[in-house]
């Protein structure tokens, strides 16, 4: 998910009145950070339910490269994930594939990753929760040229309830109503996250953050 660093640098915009600014600078950076941190998430659910016994080498190399990218060797971590994404088994195959499409995006190679998000997607014996998350996913990538509506449609599916994925497609569509200063509906939004128990704390940490942005920004107007 995105950085708590990210937000108080948004804040900062916000009081310099650098609205613009703001989002062209730091738009790949949120939907980056919200990529990459959730294929974690799948990850964990992957080896819930798999018997990595059976997939010892490929597993052994996913944990490497995770290990690599914690420790900001990107390019050697997707050398692995590369590797893995086209030689392993299904599971592994397609954790690399959206670990590698995330930290694409992150380098601004957005056409890169959403071709691997659309491998994911595409694919007819992919699990139901990482076949969404790479529909999420290529959703955000068009947020910075989409506008509000176009957002909140794109991500339809994802805000209803019980919706795979559904706390993370509220705070995208938060931040694209952010983006057009559409204070109210943006707290709408961060307000609907941490309405909801199912949400992450960290999550709610950045909604709230979000708040106290939007309603110092509608005291300075």
């Amino acid at each position: 998910m995105v950085d708590d660093q990210v937000f108080r640098e948004v804040e900062e915009e916000l009081r310099r009145d650098r609205m613009q600014a703001f989002w062209n600078k730091y738009a790949t950076l949120l939907i980056g950070g919200v990529t990459a941190a959730l294929v974690v998430i799948s990850a964990i659910l992957w080896w819930q339910s798999s018997q990595i016994s059976k997939q010892q080498a490929a597993g052994d190399q996913f944990i490497q490269a995770l290990q690599l990218s914690g420790q900001d060797k990107t390019q050697e971590a997707n050398k692995i994930f590369e590797s893995l994404s086209k030689n392993s088994s299904k599971g592994y195959e397609l954790l690399s594939t959206l670990y590698l499409a995330g930290n694409r995006v992150q380098e601004g190679q957005t056409a890169e990753a959403e071709t691997l998000y659309k491998k994911v997607s595409n694919n007819p014996t992919a699990d139901k929760i990482l076949k969404d998350y790479a529909k999420l996913n290529l959703a955000l990538l068009r947020v910075d040229g989409a506008s509000y509506d176009e957002t909140n449609k794109a991500l339809e599916s994802f805000i209803k309830p019980n919706a795979s994925w559904r706390s993370t497609a509220i705070e995208v569509i938060g931040l694209a109503a952010f983006k057009e200063q559409n204070w109210d509906v943006a707290q709408k939004h961060f307000n609907d996250i941490i309405a909801n128990k199912a949400s992450p704390a960290s999550l709610k940490r950045r909604a709230q953050i979000m708040l106290d942005v939007i309603a110092a920004r509608k005291v300075n107007n």
